[in-house]
């Protein structure tokens, strides 16, 4: 019995992450009347990603970042693959900066979550020009990165929130 307890114990701690980048990218959901609502409705996941990479590593991996990455593109309706590249190199972008910085303050997490992201949505731009065989607007794309840096304060109170109420640090230290 103990060891289905530990079991899903374990599970939970991977699944929640997730599950919260995917709850609140739900009430980020507004239904597309304008370019501009479009460009919130990736933050979210940009943010948790980050966020979970660098408070909690341990229940955080590469499978989830692609998990997400395909949830992202289906409701957003991009092609098949452009929001899973842009996540998976936030993903190890961010565990490179995680392993180089040891981020203690917050305004350091999001000065380091400034420079991962602007070299994520340059990452994205690349990408999906290249796809689209003609250059997307910049206007847009640095849109989206400014939207991205402003929302990360709260949107990374909510993560903190999850965390705390969620996933038990207690847990993490015991097996030390």
């Amino acid at each position: 019995m103990s060891e289905i307890k530990n079991f899903c114990a374990i599970i939970a701690t991977y699944i929640i992450p997730a599950i919260s980048i995917i709850l609140i990218d739900l009430l980020f959901y507004i239904p597309q009347s304008s370019e501009f609502w479009n460009l919130i409705r990736l933050i979210p996941f940009y943010t948790g990603i980050y966020f979970w990479l660098s408070q909690r590593p341990d229940a955080f991996n590469g499978v989830s970042a692609f998990l997400l990455g395909l949830f992202s593109d289906v409701i957003s309706a991009t092609p098949l693959g452009i929001n899973i590249m842009s996540y998976l190199f936030l993903y190890f972008l961010s565990i490179r900066l995680s392993s180089y910085f040891n981020i203690k303050k917050f305004s350091y997490s999001w000065l380091l979550f400034s420079i991962a992201m602007l070299l994520t949505i340059l990452f994205k731009f690349s990408i999906a020009s290249i796809f689209h065989r003609t250059w997307i607007p910049l206007n847009l794309t640095m849109l989206e990165y400014l939207l991205t840096i402003t929302f990360y304060p709260l949107l990374a109170r909510y993560y903190m929130w999850i965390e705390l109420r969620y996933i038990h640090l207690e847990d993490r230290y015991e097996k030390i």
